[in-house]
């Protein structure tokens, strides 16, 4: 037991755990702000060359993995609240091709409706099975439309819409 006054081993460890808190958050401070200063700024890769529509209309499946910008496609069918369909014209037919609108468009509350006119700008990717099912399982298309999600190999993603 400790008499009043004198201070016992509990009180030097408590200002010993102090000190080495302090030291520790100065440390952190120190290695962030070195952090910042080191870091260089990440600009998008080289994206190569941008497909238009005259690409994509070409050969979908050749686009994927490349940045698309396409001017004035028009909206075939809405198929749910992140998924449309617009219309491609090959030299033999006019296809629709699958376009999906990135959360942040979603979040937007962005709509657009057959006969729409849009610019889109985004990524092209692959488009299987497996991912028209995610598709239909996160409410991005309704399972009433779920058939017309075309068979093709690759969807846009949507960073950007404008209606025109």
């Amino acid at each position: 037991m400790t008499q009043k006054g004198s201070t016992g081993l509990s009180t030097v460890l408590i200002i010993f755990a102090v000190a080495l808190v302090g030291g520790f958050l100065l440390w952190l401070y120190r290695s962030s702000a070195a952090l910042e200063e080191t870091t260089p700024v990440m600009l998008e890769a080289d994206v190569g060359e941008v497909v238009d529509l005259v690409l994509l209309s070409q050969d979908p499946s050749a686009s994927v993995g490349r940045v698309a910008d396409i001017d004035s496609v028009a909206v075939v069918q809405t198929l749910g609240r992140g998924v449309f369909l617009v219309g491609l014209t090959s030299a033999n037919e006019a296809s629709p091709f699958p376009v999906l609108l990135s959360p942040d468009l979603i979040a937007r509350y962005t709509q657009v409706y057959g006969g729409d006119v849009v610019w889109l700008y985004g990524h092209i990717y692959s488009l299987n099975d497996s991912i028209r099912s995610q598709w239909v399982e996160l409410g991005a298309v309704n399972e009433a439309d779920a058939e017309a999600i075309p068979q093709g190999t690759s969807f846009l993603l949507a960073d950007s819409l404008e209606l025109k």
